[in-house]
């Protein structure tokens, strides 16, 4: 059995290479696994995606005698690839993109999985890690703070995402609708709303945020709205806007793990590391450091993924439960505030 607690230690990619280690595959393979019937799933999931693969890469640049292992995507609506995970036995492990229902994901119970999600649960999966917060902590937080705020919840038809439907559960008294963005500013003046909690996507969310700023509407979203496409369409109407998300980031971070990892992401895509993608670099090396014993196979990440009781990455640490959920989800929640047209940390009494 491995140690109960597996350190993420993002400054180190791998343990030197073992003369004695056994013949393997020629390559690992992890999969990442997409909803692409959700709106903007692609783009969601860009960050973490970009920010998996560069780990997986790096590791093996800096240990090029350890086996490498390849990220492969997949659209969880084709079952034909959920087999092909399954039956391949150089998938070591998967990976769950943001937004993505895993009770949707008829996944097998043998693989292994890391989920970016906050969405679903492990059902019983004995191999299963939650690295975000779930998506009722982001609904629990956002209403409890905006129900003294005579808010309204709005979102594109159809809403992305649950995090609609569970705003509207929470604040029963509040205006809850699917709009047409370009009529946000209509609702929230016949319904009186001070604040608007945007449960939409960016471009939705983009158009609803530059009709309310000239009425002062104070204007909240959730993950969604760290998309580049909110900054790129509302412009300077945007300024002021908030966003809670269940990811982090290390952009004012001094730690040299940290600012390699910033320095590496932007050189590689020419831009600053997106939303998931510090959770999505602590997930890749959670697998590469079960596989640094030698073993190649999706039955050692199982069993380090079983015995993991804390997570060490970019940002910090989390305490991880039986059931694999972090046990103080709403520490791993952060609130961003849209100053000199780029997303920077914010706090609550901002709002």
């Amino acid at each position: 059995m491995l140690a109960a607690t597996l350190a993420l230690a993002a400054c180190e990619t791998s343990a030197p290479a073992s003369p004695e280690r056994p013949t393997g595959p020629e390559f690992l393979k992890v999969a990442f696994v997409k909803d692409l019937s959700v709106p903007d799933a692609d783009e969601h999931a860009l960050p973490a995606v970009q920010a998996a693969r560069l780990a997986f890469e790096t590791a093996s640049a800096n240990d090029p005698d350890r086996t490498p292992v390849e990220l492969q995507e997949f659209d969880l609506r084709d079952p034909a690839d959920l087999e092909v995970i399954e039956a391949d036995p150089a998938y070591v492990g998967v990976m769950v993109a943001p937004g993505v229902d895993e009770e949707a994901a008829p996944l097998d119970d043998d693989l292994p999985v890391v989920s970016l999600s906050g969405l679903g649960a492990g059902a019983g999966r004995r191999a299963w890690i939650r690295m975000v917060a779930p998506l009722t902590t982001v609904a629990d937080a956002l209403s409890a703070r905006m129900r003294r705020s005579d808010p309204c919840v709005l979102s594109e038809d159809p809403p992305p995402d649950p995090l609609f439907d569970m705003l509207a559960e929470r604040l029963p008294n509040a205006t809850a609708e699917a709009i047409d963005p370009s009529s946000a500013a209509d609702v929230a003046a016949d319904a009186g709303c001070t604040t608007v909690i945007w449960a939409g996507g960016p471009d939705g969310g983009a158009t609803a945020a530059r009709l309310l700023r000239p009425a002062g509407v104070t204007f909240v979203g959730g993950d969604r709205l760290l998309d580049p496409d909110f900054l790129s369409g509302v412009g300077s109407e945007g300024e002021g806007s908030f966003a809670l998300c269940a990811c982090s980031t290390v952009s004012a971070s001094t730690d040299l793990a940290a600012r390699r990892f910033i320095q590496d992401y932007q050189s590689q895509h020419g831009v600053a590391p997106g939303a998931y993608a510090v959770e999505a670099w602590d997930a890749a090396h959670l697998i590469l450091r079960a596989l640094d014993a030698g073993e190649t196979s999706r039955t050692q990440v199982a069993a380090a993924l079983d015995d993991a009781t804390e997570i060490r990455g970019l940002e910090g640490r989390h305490r991880l439960g039986a059931d694999g959920e972090p046990v103080d989800p709403r520490s791993l929640l952060r609130l961003y505030a849209v100053r000199g047209g780029r997303w920077v940390p914010a706090d609550w009494h901002e709002v």
